[in-house]
C-alpha cells in the first residue's frame, strides 16, 4: 500500500508532536527534581514519558518508508 502525501505529512506531524511532548515532560521532570518533588510525582512523570516513547516508536514505524517489492 502506498501512502498519500497527506498521510505521510500527518504521520510526520504526529511524530513531531510526540517529540515535543516528550521534551516538555523531560523539562518538567528536571524541574520537579530540582524542587525536590515527591516520588509519586516523579513516577507519574516517568510513566507519561514512557508511554509517549512507545507511541513515538509506533508512529516512527508507520512513518518509515515501505520496503520495495522483491521480485
Amino acid at each position: 500500500m502506498t501512502r498519500t502525501v497527506t498521510q505521510r505529512r500527518d504521520l510526520r506531524r504526529e511524530v513531531a508532536g510526540l517529540i515535543r511532548e516528550i521534551q516538555q515532560l523531560t523539562r518538567e521532570r528536571r524541574r520537579l527534581m530540582a524542587l525536590g518533588a515527591e516520588l509519586i510525582e516523579l513516577e507519574a512523570n516517568e510513566r507519561a514519558i514512557d508511554e509517549l516513547r512507545w507511541l513515538l516508536a509506533d508512529a516512527a514505524r508507520r512513518t518509515a518508508p515501505e520496503p520495495a517489492n522483491a521480485a
